[in-house]
């Protein structure tokens, strides 16, 4: 594959995976929990902060190893061939299907209360199809949309926020009772942080993803480093200036009344009858530019495990799937193989599941460990990698270990809230342990 992503194109990767739909409801599930709207910025600005960590830290790790699928590779150079299987076992078979089905069906869903045609899968499974088609003319073409989509975003929400401040009529912002606490101070921060934030790390979440085609920007060590930091930092800059905006309409009161609804009231008070019906079609694009840049970055991680192994695969009598998901195609260089797999993956989870709700829970566990794994790495991979002119992480170690301790927390309180999915979830990441024996057995025994 050829280095033909410049900055640009990669900071909408990375910013156009983080923008999805989670900004147009998250505001109301944080109210729903908040007392005080300096509670609400808080939150906001901690998970971004949070983000920002793993983004730098993860920025080192691609300059260090800068090739296609580079959380794979900076896994198993760091902590064995192992482990890198099973993130790339669980991405192919459970999380980067189910995201991208979640995805696609909320899209679905939308585009057929929009025309008032077809099934929502059906719509689904089209724009599946159709960023898949895309990205096997090449990583240009999906660089280019990404660009296109990502700029109608911003511009949206932009149009949003300044309609909010200047044609809509502010309210005066109220505290919310909320039964059993009366604490205005850390405590209560603590709270809210805790019931919290997992729904905004979730609207952050995406950042990771663009790590997966490192092998393809061009000036890697500049323009990567670069694009993580300006893209959670300007999508941080977003998320708080929505929320003043949303803010400045519906009281934390209000929104905790109808959390769906925030987004939709907000357009209605600044642009009348028809915000609404507006702000439908600016998710619609939302949501596809997140489904886009999902299908772009995820097939990078499946050709860059497939291609390792398929050899071994081949000699196991298993190799047609590795040999599919590690074709490239010679006209366009395009992990085409990986796409069209990983697309059809994607509808068959769609088709069976129905939404990506039904199985999130299923692999947030095992997916933040490799997460928090990923950016450990970084302690291992600069001693024997880095060189006098290699991007180096700001504030190392505190930056890294800050997102660990902090991802840890969370993992265990998921553990703790949600026992029986996150199980399951860790057992169908540990399937990939028996097929990872296999391949890597030795006959002469």
């Amino acid at each position: 594959m050829k280095r033909q992503l410049g900055l640009a194109a990669v900071l909408a990767v990375v910013m156009g995976d983080m923008l999805g739909s989670g900004i147009f409801f998250t505001p109301g599930q944080v109210a729903s929990v908040a007392q005080f709207e300096w509670q609400v910025y808080s939150i906001w600005l901690l998970c971004g902060v949070i983000t920002l960590c793993g983004a730098l830290t993860l920025a080192e790790i691609a300059t260090l190893l800068p090739r296609s699928g580079a959380s794979y590779h900076a896994l198993g150079a760091a902590f064995g061939p192992r482990i890198a299987f099973i993130q790339a076992w669980t991405m192919v078979l459970v999380s980067g299907p189910g995201a991208i089905a979640g995805a696609a069906i909320l899209f679905g869903e939308l585009a057929a209360r929009m025309t008032d045609t077809g099934a929502a899968w059906m719509w689904g499974a089209a724009v599946i199809v159709f960023f898949c088609a895309i990205n096997v003319a090449g990583v240009a073409w999906g660089g280019r949309t990404q660009i296109i989509l990502t700029s109608i975003k911003v511009l949206g929400l932009f149009a949003l926020v300044v309609g909010a401040l200047a044609l809509a009529e502010a309210v005066l912002p109220t505290p919310v009772a909320v039964v059993g606490t009366s604490d205005d101070g850390i405590g209560s921060l603590v709270r809210v942080v805790g019931l919290g934030i997992g729904f905004v790390l979730f609207t952050y979440d995406g950042w990771i993803d663009a790590s997966n085609v490192a092998g393809e920007v061009r000036d890697p060590n500049r323009a990567f480093p670069l694009a993580m930091g300006l893209g959670v930092v300007g999508v941080t800059l977003i998320y708080l200036i929505v929320n003043f905006a949303f803010l400045r309409i519906m009281p934390l009161a209000e929104m905790r009344h109808d959390p769906s609804m925030v987004a939709a009231t907000v357009a209605e008070a600044a642009f009348g009858a028809t915000g609404g019906s507006v702000l439908d079609v600016f998710i619609w694009v939302s949501i596809g530019g997140s489904l886009g840049g999902l299908i772009l970055t995820l097939p990078r991680l499946y050709y860059a495990a497939a291609h390792e192994y398929v050899d071994r695969a081949n000699r196991r009598g298993v190799g047609a799937m590795f040999r599919v998901l590690s074709y490239v195609s010679p006209r366009t260089s395009a992990p085409s193989g990986a796409i069209v797999m990983g697309g059809a993956i994607a509808i068959l989870a769609l088709i069976s599941f129905g939404s990506f709700s039904s199985i999130v829970s299923f692999f947030v566990v095992p997916f933040q460990i490799v997460n928090i794994l990923m950016v450990a790495a970084v302690f291992r991979l600069r001693p024997r990698l880095a060189t006098r002119d290699t991007y180096r992480t700001p504030l190392y170690p505190l930056v890294p270990w800050f997102f660990i301790a902090v991802m840890s927390v969370f993992v265990i309180a998921t553990l703790i809230y949600n026992p029986v999915e996150s199980l399951i979830g860790c057992a169908l990441a540990l399937l990939g342990i028996p097929v990872f024996n296999l391949l890597n057995r030795d006959d002469s025994r």
